[in-house]
């Protein structure tokens, strides 16, 4: 934003003199007002708002790193529900789950790393660790979202070792203008409905903001999927998803250099899932004789609460504080779809965060932003079951000590070095007290404007990661392992910004990350011939807990991957051609590569110690060494090669907008580690190793003002009904739509 309009808009009162929050760029304040004229052409792209990157505020321009922002009008034109599809085709970013039936045990990758190492924060505080094996971005609405940033590329230094593989910093509306109420409802395909209502404010020094939102979907869509013995076609089951969410966000100003912000949040899911959908229509989906299913069927309920207080002092011009705490907790529990009597599992997680942090403004060329942050995991995992063997109760806490300083010695030149002291607590649970060792790790970033309108950005990171409490003890759908290693490593990039004219920009980055014990699933087996023994000896045949049949019974087994070396490409190009006209693409091309397999020997002594510790059955499991061999020297399960997402948008003065997307999505390595226990018997099953097709889809949205408060929002997914398979076993509908009306008053 001009720095003129900005002093101008604050001396009017239109928005607070604070720095420490984020400020409201010309897209936010576009995207709330009703639009009364087409948006005007902008001559520098790069003067957009972070405050991903530093933790303060800085232009896009003054910083080596690589964000990208997804403003709420842009949210708006894609129809995202969650914040996993907000993030849909943003550069670096990669992802199986979008659109109707989009299952939990997918993933999103970002340069090629799972999320289980991708920092998630809402107004800057972390809450990765708060889901099973990652953090599902499909539960977390965006509703009440005033944009989000998306860093790619390790955030470890400023927000610690969950951030390796990068950070999606969700930050939300700040009540700062008169009292407003919207009104939404939406219905679609599938049995999709629903409905929000959000009202919010600010009373002289008093500002407030309440939302609720009901989500309804049944996803009970025809697919068809090609398999080398035929195409298998059916309806999906088991794949509805509802939802329940409440926020409250509170804020009051003292003075112009004091504001204190409270922060509060309830989500209630339950969903089906089913982590290999295909049914061969030749079997019952239960057999009769022995009450299997053909794949697993689960129910899953997840319940997550979040409580925060932030408090933000500017001491002086250039010198600001802020102190922020929180609690927020998920309980999640998984069961039988088709045995209403088990009870089955749950971890109960809760994350309590605390941080504070000085970012000093010394002189125009100087920065400093330093700072101290806590975050302590601790719950519980156990068997709801009566006669349940298994029950954790744990903790793990992390502090750190961080500090960035930024540095122009000349004013085409941005130098940015960090360091983060990690210290993490000893793992505490019953029968086991363990320490983790600490880590230094050290990051340096170069931007340099070689041109008016090209400059060069490079960064380099360290990366250290923790192992989390569902790493360590979760079991919902894996075991966890109180023995994982840290993950270490290092990641740097080499990219190009490209003001290629006056509204049109070209960002290319190279990218590149080596990581050591990169924590995952193996598939484990509960079978004389995955433990190594011999299936006629009396040791198998006299022990009934033993099953020969090594395609049943069936574990994940949470597992540190030796290494695995990840390089590829991003792009991004935005061309505001006039007013009303705009387009962009984006393309993302990724080789993750698993150069080493876990150690068979290794993780059955570990699957050993685990048993021992909550006196289960974990030991007599084994590692199935065939699939452990096929995954060396392969591409990382279910990362794509490539991905890419093209759009255009028109819009009006009046309001009328109407964008086209086009999605295309490479080939990807079947995931082994979701097969389900009886997938081996099915002939729709594909060799591990195998590759998925790639596929393209096309979407498409529309916004029909209807008057000066109701606006009519209408989207049609995969416009050309294209049917193909989001992830292994994991097929997606055809062509869907949705309508919905949107009051404001």
């Amino acid at each position: 934003m001009n720095r003129k309009l900005l002093l101008l808009l604050t001396t009017l009162g239109l928005i607070p003199t604070l720095r420490a929050e984020p400020i409201i760029t010309k897209q936010d304040l576009l995207a709330q007002a009703p639009p009364t004229s087409a948006e005007p052409l902008r001559s520098d792209l790069l003067d957009e708002i972070t405050v991903t990157a530093t933790r303060r505020e800085v232009r896009l321009r003054d910083t080596p790193s690589t964000i990208y922002v997804i403003p709420a009008k842009e949210i708006e034109r894609k129809g995202a529900n969650s914040v996993g599809e907000a993030i849909r085709g943003v550069p670096g970013v990669q992802s199986n789950i979008f659109g109707a039936g989009a299952d939990v045990h997918n993933n999103y990758f970002v340069r090629g790393l799972p999320n289980s190492g991708l920092g998630i924060l809402v107004d800057g505080r972390l809450i990765t660790n708060l889901n099973q094996e990652h953090f599902d971005l499909a539960d977390l609405p965006v509703f009440n979202v005033e944009r989000i940033e998306v860093l790619t590329g390790s955030g470890a230094t400023l927000y610690g070792s969950n951030a390796v593989g990068g950070v999606i910093n969700v930050i939300t509306k700040q009540p700062t203008g008169p009292l407003e109420g919207t009104t939404k409802v939406e219905f679609g395909s599938y049995g999709y409905s629903k409905y929000l209502v959000s009202y919010r404010g600010k009373i002289e020094r008093f500002g407030f903001n309440v939302d609720y939102q009901q989500f309804d979907a049944s996803n009970d869509y025809y697919y068809e999927i090609k398999r080398p013995n035929g195409v298998f076609k059916g309806t999906r089951t088991n794949g509805y998803a509802r939802s329940k969410d409440y926020d409250l966000n509170l804020s009051y100003d003292f003075d112009e250099r004091n504001r204190l912000r409270f922060d509060s949040y309830y989500r209630n899911v339950t969903k089906g899932i089913a982590p290999f959908s295909i049914i061969d229509p030749s079997r019952p989906l239960i057999d009769p004789d022995t009450n299997e299913t053909q794949f697993e069927v689960s129910r899953l309920t997840d319940t997550s609460y979040g409580l925060a207080l932030t408090y933000n002092l500017e001491i002086a011009e250039g010198s600001q504080v802020q102190v922020s705490s929180a609690l927020d907790n998920t309980r999640i529990t998984e069961a039988a779809a088709y045995d209403p009597e088990d009870l089955g599992t749950f971890t109960d997680v809760s994350a309590f965060n605390f941080s504070i942090r000085h970012a000093w403004q010394i002189n125009e060329n100087n920065n400093i932003t330093y700072g101290f942050d806590y975050i302590r995991e601790f719950g519980k995992s156990a068997d709801n079951n009566p006669g349940g063997t298994f029950n954790f109760d744990a903790a793990a806490g992390r502090p750190g000590l961080f500090a960035l300083y930024t540095w122009k010695p000349v004013s085409e030149v941005t130098l940015v070095g960090g360091i983060r002291q990690t210290i993490p607590d000893p793992i505490t649970a019953r029968g086991l007290t363990r320490t983790i060792p600490s880590s230094l790790d050290p990051s340096l970033g170069l931007r340099w404007q070689i041109t008016p309108t090209i400059a060069f950005r490079t960064n380099y990171q360290q990366v250290y990661r923790a192992p989390n409490f569902n790493d360590l003890f979760g079991r919902t759908t894996h075991i966890g392992n109180p023995f994982l290693e840290p993950e270490t490593g290092t990641a740097y990039d080499i990219g190009f910004d490209w003001q290629t004219g006056n509204t049109s920009l070209l960002r290319i980055t190279y990218f590149h990350s080596d990581i050591n014990n990169l924590v995952d699933y193996l598939l484990v087996r509960n079978s004389c011939a995955a433990n190594g023994l011999d299936p006629s000896s009396l040791a198998c045949t006299s022990n009934p807990d033993f099953n020969n049949d090594p395609a049943s019974n069936a574990e994940r087994f949470r597992v540190d991957y030796p290494l695995v070396s990840t390089s590829g490409f991003e792009a991004a190009f935005n061309w505001q051609i006039t007013p009303e006209w705009n387009t962009f693409a984006t393309l993302t091309l990724t080789d993750s590569r698993v150069v080493g397999a876990p150690d068979p020997q290794l993780i059955n002594e570990q699957l050993d110690q685990v048993g021992a510790l909550n006196n289960s059955d974990e030991g007599l499991f084994g590692v199935d060494v065939a699939e452990r061999n096929r995954l060396i020297q392969t591409q990382y399960p279910l990362v794509p090669y490539s991905t890419a997402r093209i759009g255009v948008t028109y819009a009006q003065p009046s309001g009328l907008e109407v964008s086209l997307f086009g999605n295309l999505s490479g080939q990807r390595t079947v995931d082994v580690n979701h097969v389900g226990p009886f997938d081996t018997t099915n002939p729709a099953r594909l060799a591990p190793g195998t590759l998925i097709e790639g596929y393209a889809t096309v979407d498409l949205s529309a916004r029909f003002p209807l008057g000066n408060s109701l606006i009519l929002n209408t989207y049609i997914d995969n416009l050309l009904g294209t049917y193909y398979e989001r992830s292994y076993g994991n097929a997606a509908p055809g062509i869907n739509f949705r309508a919905g009306l949107a009051y404001t008053f």
